[in-house]
């Protein structure tokens, strides 16, 4: 009996599958280097965001075989993506409640600003 016997029937997947994915994935890369060459205002994060998320799910779903596991494999992955969303959105909260305010520039003893530091190269 040989080893892949073993394991049991896996799923098979046509190679046309993986061009069609692999050509996605392209796509993908050719809209995040357009992209990043446009100026989007506001909506270049959230642009970028939806192109790299798209990525990751296709990469995931297809070329990880999540699509073909069983159920629990699919809920500990929505698991974990519940509570890292979680996770993030704490992060965002604390970071956007925070005033972040200029630092004033250090004074010598005669109350003068001091002279800038001189940039290391």
């Amino acid at each position: 009996m040989s080893d892949h016997a073993s394991h049991g029937s896996g799923h098979i997947s046509p190679i046309s599958l993986y061009i069609t994915i692999f050509l996605a994935l392209m796509v993908g890369t050719a809209l995040t280097v357009g992209a990043a060459f446009v100026d989007l205002g506001s909506l270049n994060f959230p642009v970028a965001m939806l192109i790299a998320v798209t990525k990751a799910v296709l990469v995931v779903w297809y070329f990880m075989h999540v699509k073909w596991q069983s159920h629990l494999t699919k809920l500990t992955l929505a698991t974990g993506l519940f509570f890292l969303a979680i996770l993030l959105g704490m992060m965002l909260i604390d970071y956007t409640s925070k005033d972040f305010i200029a630092m004033p520039r250090p004074t010598d003893a005669a109350g003068q600003m001091a002279a800038p530091e001189p940039a290391s190269h």
